[in-house]
């Protein structure tokens, strides 16, 4: 791995996977997640997964590159098609939007698995996917993460069956964060704040009902 290193969002991704892990990496691009996690020892196996031919011919380059290819799947796949024949204990899919991301899980009934554990960092609909992570999935760590000046969310969960209950504020900033309060949490409720702000904005300027929006926005301020 001395010529290249993951992203800061894909190294905090990789963090959350125990050692001596089977996992499945979804959208995998270039195979770096897999080929990290294998060489660092966090995996003992990994499938590296893409629905597009050319990322994955890509991936077995560098698969092959590292000489993997003995611990190291890569196939070509919509989302989680077939992969209970894996049985991968962790399933990471990074860099999608959230909408998306819910999309593929609610396709699999093997995310219905309680002892495989789900690391996801949506790039957009973060509020979208927390919602559907609510009805029956447990989100048991987040994390917040600056990367080339850009912060994003580790969400990770596990399905559990049960209805879980969320405020406005907690499904945009998640309740694990607000409780952390870690460093970057400050600059991301700012930046939730700021948006808030700017559509109350356009609300009001249109004629429309701000009363809600309001009580979002008092939420967010008691964090700061």
């Amino acid at each position: 791995m001395s010529d290249f290193k993951l992203s800061k969002r894909l190294s905090a991704a990789a963090s959350f996977v125990r050692d001596g892990a089977v996992c499945a990496d979804i959208g995998t691009d270039h195979a770096y997640l897999p080929i990290s996690l294998v060489l660092s020892g966090k995996a003992k196996y990994a499938i590296a997964s893409d629905i597009n031919e050319g990322p994955i011919l890509k991936a077995r380059e560098n698969v092959e590159k590292y000489g993997l290819n003995d611990r190291i799947c890569t196939r070509v796949a919509a989302g989680l098609d077939g992969i209970e024949q894996y049985k991968p204990d962790y399933i990471l899919i990074c860099g999608m939007g959230g909408e998306l991301i819910a999309k593929i899980l609610d396709a699999s009934e093997y995310v219905k698995n309680k002892s495989v554990k789900l690391i996801l960092q949506p790039m957009t609909s973060i509020k979208e996917l927390r919602e559907y992570l609510s009805c029956g999935f447990l989100i048991y760590d987040e994390e917040i993460v600056l990367d080339s000046g850009k912060l994003y969310q580790i969400i990770c969960a596990e399905y559990d069956g049960n209805d879980h209950l969320f405020s406005e504020t907690e499904l945009e900033l998640g309740k694990i964060n607000i409780i952390n309060k870690e460093p970057l949490f400050k600059d991301f409720v700012n930046n939730l704040l700021n948006k808030k702000l700017k559509k109350m904005e356009g609300l009001k300027t249109g004629g429309y009902d701000i009363k809600s929006i309001e009580e979002e926005i008092k939420e967010i301020e008691k964090l700061i």
